[in-house]
């Protein structure tokens, strides 16, 4: 576990900040002093919790409470929770609910405050961690519930509640029935219903016709799926519409079917199934996401992650038996 958790620190400080894509970041620009924000991870990267809340502190004292003292806050209660101070987490988790929900007062403001968007999502996940960490997982469920159903009322957007509904499945998805996927369209074969599939080992595979960690998981996630779908084991593609509010449906399906047949090129009986209300109770904020569901019907490997040829192997290898 200790390994694990200094492998994902090590990652920390490679990530770009928030609303930033690598491609932003300047190409050369090596005597400009990084901002606090990545300061701050680069000390979570090392394991260092204590000077990153250090350098919040002083991002406070200098600047107020700014867009980076949302992200800053986010982050130190993220490296809390990655470096099992479980204290630090609860504190700076509650901390960061508070201010942002100070700040999101409507839906407008939930599409005006990116930075205390994220804060909350952020918030929720960890302080549900830190109730888990203490032997209290119940209690964690019932406060991501209640933080779901309290995010549904503001109107808040799809990946905050998406955010939440994967913290709740990697706590006790694995060994629930597999929610079902109701299809509102699909692209490829007609999309099955997972009670019909009963029987059958199931690989869903979650993805967006944009996210590159997708596009990049589709040369493996072929060989995996021409090796397999011989063998019986069943293979469906959910997507959502990612237009704000439903608009330019008939635009994005054409990326979709696009995507679909000129980078993933699955067999014709795989189905792409199109439905909000699945990606979101799969919890699919980040792209892509694997469920592994064997014959009873129950889901046994949920990793909202890419994955190697050879995991994707095993775990089919486990739902097979």
């Amino acid at each position: 576990m200790r390994v694990m958790r200094l492998l994902v620190l090590a990652s920390l400080a490679a990530l770009p900040a928030a609303g930033q894509t690598q491609a932003q970041a300047p190409a050369s620009a090596p005597s400009s002093p990084p901002d606090d924000v990545r300061m701050i991870r680069y000390k979570i990267s090392a394991g260092d919790l204590l000077s990153a809340e250090s350098i919040l502190e002083y991002h406070e004292a200098e600047k107020g409470r700014d867009g980076d003292y949302l992200l800053g806050l986010a982050w130190v209660a993220r490296g809390a929770a990655l470096t099992g101070d479980w204290k630090a987490a609860s504190a700076h988790a509650a901390a960061g609910r508070a201010l942002a929900l100070s700040k999101l007062a409507s839906p407008a403001d939930y599409d005006a405050n990116h930075e205390a968007v994220y804060l909350l999502g952020t918030a929720i996940e960890v302080q549900a961690q830190a109730l888990a960490a203490s032997g209290k997982k119940a209690e964690a469920i019932r406060f991501l519930d209640e933080s779901s159903r309290e995010l549904e009322k503001a109107g808040a957007p799809y990946n905050i509640r998406a955010r939440v509904w994967k913290r709740r499945n990697l706590m006790e998805l694995e060994g629930q029935t597999a929610p079902a996927v109701r299809a509102e369209d699909h692209v490829g074969a007609d999309a099955p219903t997972l009670e019909s599939l009963r029987g059958k080992a199931v690989v869903l595979f979650f993805w967006w016709e944009a996210c590159g960690d997708c596009k990049m998981q589709s040369a493996p996630l072929r060989r995996i799926v021409e090796k397999y779908l011989p063998k019986g084991v069943v293979f469906v593609a959910p997507t959502r519409y990612y237009g704000k509010d439903g608009a330019g449906k008939a635009e994005e399906k054409a990326k979709i079917e696009k995507a679909w047949n000129e980078i993933y090129r699955l067999p014709e009986t795989v189905s792409a199934p199109i439905s909000d209300e699945a990606m979101r109770r799969y919890g699919v904020s980040a792209t892509p996401t694997f469920v592994f569901v064997d014959r009873k019907g129950v889901v046994r490997k949920y990793s909202p992650t890419r994955m190697t040829e050879a995991r994707l192997a095993a775990a089919i290898e486990e739902i097979s038996r």
